[in-house]
């Protein structure tokens, strides 16, 4: 490794101390770490699954036992929102995201789901910002998806959140995902399974590249 990436760089540090939104994140993480406030994400993606997606499960009743894959400072209040529901789990490869964890929480990658979770267990799986985030291989992604198809009921409803610039591969490619059939969610499409954030929001400025598919057992 070069011996520069041990050095620290006097330049970079006064470009960051310049910039003011590092003060801004960091007086973000005080007050989750310290005041134990919320940090939600102010996003266009963000506002669709708080606002429409994760409301209409919460309303259904069929749907009791939720595991929401991958974690951060800004899905922490999520298990409030759950909390009337039978189950609500959380998963993270990351150990140091446990913090932001439900107090069911798993650390491990969501490929391993049949270790904790028995066949046709779960009603609801969410993941949000995994593939092509971390989940690039498609050996890793049909392991991932096929463990999520084995963990489902049969009516159970698998979300993936994607970014299409970032997608290693196409999505519907993936044999797992194949076992699934489309799962139209009417409060943003009459006819399509997969919504671009930037038709539905109608922003034209290439600015907005987030995809929800949604996916029936």
């Amino acid at each position: 490794m070069p011996e520069a990436n041990f050095l620290i760089n006097p330049r970079v540090i006064l470009r960051d101390l310049r910039d003011p939104k590092m003060y801004k994140r960091a007086f973000q993480v005080i007050k989750h770490f310290i005041l134990r406030q919320e940090i939600p994400l102010v996003t266009n993606d963000r506002r669709i699954l708080e606002q429409k997606i994760i409301p209409y499960f919460l309303d259904k009743q069929e749907f009791t036992k939720v595991l929401f894959v991958g974690c951060g400072s800004y899905t922490r209040h999520y298990e409030k929102w759950f909390k009337h529901k039978q189950e609500y789990w959380t998963i993270d490869i990351n150990p140091f995201k446990k913090i932001f964890g439900a107090k069911k929480h798993i650390v491990d990658s969501s490929s391993n789901l049949n270790l904790y979770f028995k066949e046709n267990y779960l009603d609801l799986i969410i993941c949000n910002g995994v593939f092509g985030h971390g989940l690039d291989e498609r050996e890793d992604v049909d392991k991932a998806y096929g463990a999520c198809y084995q963990c489902l009921r049969n009516g159970g409803v698998l979300i993936i959140g994607w970014n299409d610039d970032a997608e290693p591969f196409p999505l519907g490619t993936s044999e797992s995902i194949q076992k699934f059939k489309p799962f139209i969610f009417t409060p943003l499409s009459n006819s399509s399974s997969q919504i671009s954030i930037a038709q539905y929001m109608n922003v034209t400025d290439g600015s907005e590249s987030h995809v929800y598919n949604f996916y029936i057992k």
